[in-house]
This record gives C-alpha cells, sequence and structure tokens, in this order.
C-alpha cells in the first residue's frame, strides 16, 4: 500500500483498499426494466371464451394504464396459454410503438384467438408487453382523434386519483 501511495498518492490508496475488497460505497443497483406483465391462474379450469377474454381485456388494460404511468411504450405484445393438462403456448406479435389499449387490445384478441386452438380446458391467461421505450402516447395519424387522445387522458387522470380499479371497460368487469 506504501508503494502505491507514494507513486499514485491517494488514488493508490484507494485502488489498494478496492482490489483488497475494502470499499464502503454504497451499492446503487440499476437495472432497467424489460417487460411488464401479469397473468391470471384460475381456481377452476374454464373453457369458457366471454370469461377468458373478459380476463384479457382487464390484464391488458391494467398492464396499459401501468405502461401509461411510467410513460413507456411498446413494441411487442404477447399472451400466454396454460392449459389444464400444464402445456403452456406463447405467442407474440410486434407493433408499432404505442401504450394505447384499444391497439394494445386488438393484438392480444388477435394473438389469444390464434393460440386458443385445442378447445381444451384454460387454467392460465398472461399478458406481457416488452421492447420498451421511454415516451408518452404515440398518436395514430389516421386512427386517433382529439376526442380519443383527450379520452385516455381523462382515464388515466381518473384513474390516478382514485385508484385503477375504480374505471374498467364494462367486458373486464366479472360478474359476482
Amino acid at each position: 500500500m506504501e508503494m502505491l501511495e507514494t507513486m499514485l498518492g491517494k488514488t493508490g490508496v484507494d485502488l489498494w483498499r478496492k482490489a483488497n475488497g475494502l470499499d464502503d460505497s454504497p451499492v446503487i443497483p440499476y437495472r432497467e426494466q424489460k417487460s411488464i406483465s401479469t397473468e391470471q391462474t384460475f381456481q377452476t379450469d374454464t373453457i369458457n371464451l366471454k370469461f377468458l377474454h373478459a380476463q384479457l381485456v382487464r390484464m391488458t388494460e391494467s398492464v396499459g394504464f401501468e405502461l401509461r404511468t411510467q410513460d413507456r411504450l411498446t413494441g411487442c405484445v404477447t399472451v400466454k396459454l396454460r392449459y389444464s393438462n400444464f402445456d403452456t403456448v406463447v405467442r407474440q406479435k410486434t407493433i408499432d410503438f404505442t401504450n394505447s389499449d384499444h391497439l394494445l387490445l386488438r393484438t392480444a384478441q388477435e394473438l389469444f384467438d390464434k393460440l386458443y386452438d385445442r378447445r381444451m380446458l384454460v387454467r392460465l391467461v398472461g399478458i406481457r408487453f416488452t421492447r420498451l421505450i421511454p415516451g408518452n402516447y404515440q398518436i395514430q395519424l389516421y386512427e386517433d382523434t382529439q376526442e380519443n387522445i383527450r379520452l385516455y387522458q381523462s382515464i388515466d387522470s381518473i384513474k390516478r386519483r382514485y385508484g385503477e380499479a375504480l374505471l374498467k371497460r364494462a367486458v373486464g368487469v366479472r360478474k359476482a
């Protein structure tokens, strides 16, 4: 340590301490989030398509709101199904970057329809958004209107203020 101190000064002492595993500086981990997802395992396996679609809508809305809360856009939607025999199938689709529920729902529904081909009981449904980038609402030139944009802003404002569970699409609400 003395030799490093005479050659490099205080930097030499710091170098020697770190080389010997002596470092009191706090560790601040940084890991960028790669995906946002959710999945639901059912108590009873089901073949009820209305129920499965309602779950998919509910989960997509929830994860879409999380995207908008984090000011993120997604470029890939993945849907996962697990059948009662524990076979798991996954399908994904790359899309234009967005965080709009109506576009995410359309893609998720399309993927679900392609996946659900066995007509077997389903025990789990999942949705995942990957290829995340920072950004706000991406306006689709020919699809979006000012009313649509204001609607999303109002919905998100209500959800942030009163809780996400307060405002949902009717199809995503479970019957009591």
